[in-house]
C-alpha cells in the first residue's frame, strides 16, 4: 500500500511551495499539468492522494480528476483552488468524485489534516477491498468443496 501524494498545478511556484510546506510530513511528487499528472501516475503510481488545482491550462482540475477516477479509482482525489466558482466545484465533485474541495490560500494545518484524512480513507478502502476479496475467495472455495449450503434461485 502506498502513501505517495501527487500535487498537480500549472504554477511551478505553487508546487515548490507545497513541497517546502510539507517536506518531512508526506512523500510528495508534483506535475505541472493534467497531462503530466496522468503520465506521472503511469510512471510513479500508484498514489494514495492526488491534490489538483482547478484552473490549469489545457485540462482543468475537474477534467483531470475525472480522468484519474477512471485510471486509478482507488486514489483519493482533492481539489485545491483560489477560485470560488460553484459551478466548477460541482462539476469536479460530480465528474471526479472528489473527496475534499479546499480553497486557496489553505493553511498548512488544514492541508495536512485533509491529506491525513485522505490517506486514512485510502487505507480503509484498500482494507475493505482486501476483506471483500478474501471473503469471496473463501466462499468460492467452500462452494467448490461442497462445504456450504447453496440457496436455490427462484
Amino acid at each position: 500500500m502506498t502513501n505517495q501524494i501527487l500535487f498537480v498545478d500549472d504554477d511551478r511556484r505553487a508546487l515548490d511551495g507545497y513541497k517546502r510546506l510539507l517536506r518531512g510530513v508526506f512523500e510528495i511528487e508534483t506535475a505541472g499539468s493534467g497531462i503530466q499528472g496522468l503520465a506521472t501516475i503511469h510512471v510513479l503510481g500508484p498514489f494514495a492522494v492526488i491534490v489538483s488545482d482547478m484552473r490549469m491550462t489545457g485540462m482543468n482540475g475537474a477534467e483531470f480528476l475525472a480522468r484519474v477516477r477512471e485510471l486509478a479509482p482507488q486514489t483519493v482525489r482533492m481539489l485545491l483552488t483560489g477560485y470560488r466558482d460553484m459551478d466548477l466545484a460541482i462539476e469536479a465533485v460530480n465528474d471526479g468524485q472528489i473527496f475534499r474541495y479546499l480553497n486557496k490560500p489553505c493553511s498548512k494545518d488544514e492541508l495536512v489534516s485533509a491529506i491525513r484524512f485522505g490517506l486514512a480513507k485510502y487505507q480503509s478502502d484498500a482494507e475493505d477491498d482486501e476483506l471483500i476479496k478474501e471473503t469471496m475467495q473463501r466462499r468460492m472455495e467452500a462452494a467448490r468443496d461442497g462445504s456450504c449450503e447453496t440457496i436455490p434461485l427462484k
